[in-house]
C-alpha cells in the first residue's frame, strides 16, 4: 500500500554569483513499505524515517554539485530523485511517485539577491542610477517673500569701521565621498561609512 511522505529541506548552497545563500527544497514522495511489519505504511514514525532519510539524500546531493546557481539545481532534478530513491531504498521503502517543488532561497537571501540585483540593474542603466539619486536628494520649499509693512523710514546706522587684525582662518575643506560604496556596491546615504559594510565611503585624492 503506498501512502504520501512529504519533506522540507533548509541548507546552505554556495551561488558563484550570490555567494553564500540559503535555500529550501519541498517535495512530496509516493512510497511503498518493502516490509510493512517493520515500517508500518502510513503511520508517523514510518513517514518520520522516509521523510529524514529524503531530507539526508537532499542535501548530500546539492552539495556534491558544489558551486552551482540556485536556479539551475532544479534543472538537475532527475539526479536528486535518483539519490533520493537509492536512499530510501536502503531504508526500506519503494519510491512510486515524486514531486518536487522549485528551489527557493529563505527570506534573508532572497533579500540580499534583490538588493544586489537592484544595484547591478542601476550601474548598467544611468539613466536608472541619475533617477534614483535625484530621488534621493532633499528638495527644499522657498518661503514667500514677507509683504513690506508701512511706516516711518528706518533709521540706518553708519557702518561701523573695520578692525584690522589677524585674517580669520579658513573652514576646513568637507571631504568628497562616493556615490556608492566600492566594496559591495551600496548607494551611499551621505554618511561617511557604507551602512551596509561599514567601508569608508571617503573619496581618495
Amino acid at each position: 500500500m503506498a501512502f504520501e511522505v512529504p519533506f522540507c529541506n533548509t541548507f546552505p548552497v554556495y551561488d558563484p554569483k550570490y555567494r553564500s545563500l540559503f535555500v529550501s527544497i519541498n517535495g512530496s514522495l509516493l512510497v511503498e513499505s518493502d516490509d510493512p511489519k517493520q515500517n508500518v505504511p502510513g503511520s508517523s514514525q514510518t513517514i518520520s524515517i522516509a521523510s529524514n532519510l529524503a531530507k539526508i539524500a537532499t542535501a548530500e546531493t546539492v552539495m556534491k554539485f558544489g558551486s552551482i546557481g540556485y536556479k539551475d539545481i532544479t534543472a538537475r532534478y532527475a539526479e536528486l530523485v535518483n539519490n533520493i530513491v537509492s536512499a530510501l531504498k536502503t531504508g526500506g521503502f519503494t519510491v512510486v511517485g515524486a514531486s518536487i517543488d522549485p528551489v527557493t532561497p529563505d527570506d534573508s537571501s532572497m533579500k540580499r539577491i534583490q538588493k544586489q540585483d537592484e544595484v547591478e540593474k542601476m550601474t548598467s542603466d544611468p539613466a536608472a542610477m541619475a533617477a534614483r539619486m535625484k530621488a534621493a536628494q532633499p528638495s527644499f520649499a522657498v518661503a514667500p517673500a514677507a509683504a513690506p509693512v508701512s511706516g516711518p523710514a528706518p533709521v540706518v546706522a553708519p557702518a561701523a569701521a573695520p578692525v584690522s587684525g589677524p585674517a580669520p582662518a579658513a573652514a576646513p575643506a568637507q571631504p568628497q565621498l562616493m556615490k556608492f560604496c566600492i566594496r559591495c556596491g551600496t548607494l551611499a546615504s551621505g554618511t561617511k561609512f557604507c551602512t551596509n559594510c561599514g567601508s569608508s565611503l571617503i573619496r581618495k585624492s
